[in-house]
């Protein structure tokens, strides 16, 4: 390898070399391999085809979801198990069965293993299914599974491995899901890790999920769904925050459990997938049922927990503690049962109304730390501290937001010892050209 300012055999500075890919080098900032002009061609092609198709995606999949919340009670209830039966159909069609995982199929194709059309499209099916018609898990997994097949397509047409096409199409997913151009980009290099990123592919990141965003916005109008005006920060309110860090770091590790449990199987009687899809959907019907009865009548178990939201707003210290733990069980059914879709929404509908109960219970900062709680549990749960704290500067304008987000995060990074919702992640970025150890 050539150093970066060392010179070439005829005195010219030497390009630096990140990295052999099949015979052909990775040069640049950019990371795309020769010929440049056909590689800046397919990236914007990709960067376009990605931005608006998860926008497209994700915005009929939330409109459907609004459809079916004020629709009768009966489709509600029964929808979601609907979701989980269709997408295990759908996945199980065909020669080679596809997985269920999504946001997990953007880190595996970043790391090396190969995914064929067929299986990207069983689970983008599987995906709609799952979240379209209510399951507890969000559009982002959707969305970055769209930009990472587009992302795989590309680098097919330019005969290379190397992931620079995957990591746009991906963050240009996280920005179209989350309306968030710079904490989608972070969260593009940083998820396929538990520790550190990958610095070099941040442009392009950067570059998707800007364009995320702007398709996003193109369609929905420009808004920052998740802002929030968080006024005084107060002593008791810095005190609750630091709990709400140490309860995320151990909410992590029951949730990187319940992954794990839902990839290996519950044991011998909960070996099959059928197993797991037919208890799972009859949860659900159960869930939704309890949901009808006990919170007015509002489908508060529908899809990613937004619509929980709203009935989180005006609810008491008792009614936050139910919200919490139907949503909580909600999600971890629908993972249970094999269902396609991401849990980056769900850990913010989570943490939120963590932070909200807290702050019902001791007079807090309500706006404060349903943010703090948002932000303490997506950094625990998929280990991307930087991007989670981007995401609370997005959300917030509050420099002592961010700064009491510093403390919190680092708190609940060390509480949750390493653990991770994503069973795909790998440990650290490692040189290219060397093998990448595994999780």
């Amino acid at each position: 390898m050539i150093p970066r300012w060392s010179t070439s055999s005829s005195g010219q500075p030497a390009r630096r070399n990140y990295g052999l890919r099949h015979g052909k080098p990775e040069v640049g900032p950019l990371a795309l391999t020769a010929p440049r002009g056909r590689a800046l061609g397919l990236l914007v092609v990709v960067t376009v085809c990605s931005a608006y198709g998860a926008a497209g995606a994700v915005y009929g999949v939330e409109h459907l979801l609004d459809a079916i919340a004020r629709g009768p009670a009966a489709l509600t209830v029964a929808l979601p198990a609907a979701g989980l039966l269709v997408s295990t159909v759908v996945r199980s069609l065909g020669p080679t069965r596809s997985g269920p995982s999504s946001i997990d199929a953007y880190m595996d194709a970043y790391h090396g293993r190969h995914y064929e059309d067929r299986q990207y499209a069983a689970r983008t099916v599987g995906a709609g299914a799952t979240v379209g018609l209510g399951g507890a898990l969000d559009p982002v997994g959707l969305a970055v599974l769209l930009g990472t097949w587009f992302g795989s397509i590309g680098r097919r047409r330019l005969d290379s491995t190397g992931p620079s096409l995957l990591v746009v199409g991906a963050a240009a997913g996280f920005g179209a899901a989350l309306h968030s151009p710079i904490a989608g980009g972070l969260l593009a290099v940083e998820i396929p890790f538990r520790e550190g990123m990958s610095w070099r592919r941040l442009p392009v990141a950067l570059l998707g999920s800007t364009a995320g965003y702007l398709a996003r916005s193109s369609i929905d109008g420009f808004r920052l769904p998740w802002w929030t005006s968080v006024g005084v920060v107060g002593l008791r309110d810095v005190l609750l925050a630091l709990g709400l860090a140490v309860g995320a770091g151990i909410a992590s590790r029951a949730v990187s459990l319940l992954t794990r449990s839902a990839e290996t199987g519950l044991g011998p009687v909960f070996s099959r997938e059928r197993h797991h899809v037919v208890t799972a959907a009859a949860l659900l019907v159960l869930l939704g049922v309890l949901a009808r009865i006990g919170f007015s009548g509002i489908p508060v178990h529908l899809g990613p927990g937004t619509i929980s939201l709203t009935w989180a707003a005006t609810a008491s210290s008792a009614g936050l503690c139910a919200l919490l733990a139907l949503r909580a069980a909600a999600s971890g059914v629908t993972m249970l049962g094999r269902g396609v879709g991401g849990l980056i929404i769900p850990l913010l509908v989570l943490g939120s109304i963590a932070g909200q109960m807290l702050g019902r219970i001791f007079d807090g900062n309500l706006a404060l730390l349903s943010v703090i709680g948002a932000t303490t549990l997506l950094g625990a749960g998929y280990r991307v501290p930087l991007a989670a704290l981007v995401w609370l500067a997005e959300s917030t304008h509050s420099i002592p937001a961010v700064a009491l987000g510093c403390v919190v995060v680092l708190i609940t990074q060390a509480v949750g010892g390493g653990r991770s919702v994503s069973t795909a992640q790998r440990i650290h970025p490692v040189p290219p050209g060397r093998p990448s150890t595994p999780s």
